[in-house]
């Protein structure tokens, strides 16, 4: 009767001292997004989350961000530093890795920057979105995942139509004017026409 009692309590401290351990490191490492502060419809815009490794032998870490339903993320290895070893977009969530090799890993304070690339789309309404689900699992030797939460920058503002829209807007500017051009230059002609016959 006694030696369960005793498993169970070594198990509780063990999961005591753990947990600490884990909400400590996410924490330290604290990732942290940067975003402009206004975009426009069509625009395509970086995002970057830094953090650092927050001991020494971190082995591991995945950063997973998602950007508002309906922008597209694009992501590239050669965009992160350090590079980055795996990369995977799906719509509006860029995942970014870094492997370290088992008991080396990397030192602690280590800077890491993600980068991804995110495009607004051109029907977009204006109005501010959120960056609101990012997130870092980071492992060191087999202990992990810990867990830490995208901090800074988590709105950007869509103000309106990007150098696409304003194209649009010259296009159409352009074949008004060319209408009317051709439309008076007929005109003309028409009566240049009638007088001709009197």
């Amino acid at each position: 009767m006694r030696l369960p009692i005793l498993f169970t309590a070594i198990l509780a401290l063990m999961l005591i001292a753990l947990v600490p351990l884990g909400i400590a490191l996410a924490q330290e490492a604290n990732p942290g997004r940067v975003l402009p502060d206004a975009v426009h419809r069509g625009e395509t815009f970086d995002v970057t989350v830094t953090f650092t490794s927050p001991v020494d032998k971190f082995n591991a870490i995945g950063l997973t961000d998602l950007c508002p339903d309906g922008w597209n993320v694009t992501v590239d290895k050669a965009w992160c530093i350090p590079s980055a070893d795996a990369v995977k977009a799906t719509g509006n969530k860029a995942e970014l890795s870094w492997f370290g090799e088992l008991d080396v890993g990397f030192d602690k304070d280590i800077s890491f920057t993600g980068l991804y690339k995110v495009t607004v789309p051109d029907d977009a309404s204006t109005g501010i979105y959120a960056f609101n689900n990012g997130f870092v699992e980071y492992y060191v030797g087999e202990e992990g995942p810990f867990v830490g939460n995208t901090t800074g920058s988590s709105e950007v503002e869509v103000v309106g139509g990007g150098s696409s829209s304003i194209g649009a807007w010259w296009i159409t500017g352009i074949v008004i004017v060319i209408a009317i051009i051709v439309a008076a230059a007929f005109m003309v002609r028409r009566r240049r026409a009638r007088e001709s016959k009197s």
